[in-house]
């Protein structure tokens, strides 16, 4: 991957993972410098959920299978590195 010097993530919207209810607000590209729209794919860094942006920004549960497949191996890399990261403990207050 080429770096030009710029961020590749994104801010976006607050929301939350319809898996787990991780905290979403920010993305970044695999590949490029891209803004994220609706049908693209991300991983939740709380569960590794595969989701994807719908029309309004939102986000619905997919899968692996779902993602084209030139970009499938990725995004399983990605989805492992989250599963295997040590898990942090959150305190609600």
């Amino acid at each position: 991957m080429k770096t030009t010097g710029k961020s590749l993530t994104t801010r976006t919207e607050l929301h939350w993972c319809p898996v787990c209810f991780y905290r979403l607000d920010a993305c970044t590209s695999l590949l490029d410098e891209i803004v994220p729209g609706p049908g693209d794919f991300t991983v939740c860094l709380g569960c590794a959920s595969v989701l994807r942006f719908t029309g309004a920004m939102d986000f619905e549960v997919s899968s692996l299978e779902s993602i084209p497949i030139h970009s499938r191996l990725p995004f399983a890399r990605v989805v492992q590195a989250v599963k295997e990261k040590p898990q942090r403990a959150y305190r609600i207050t």
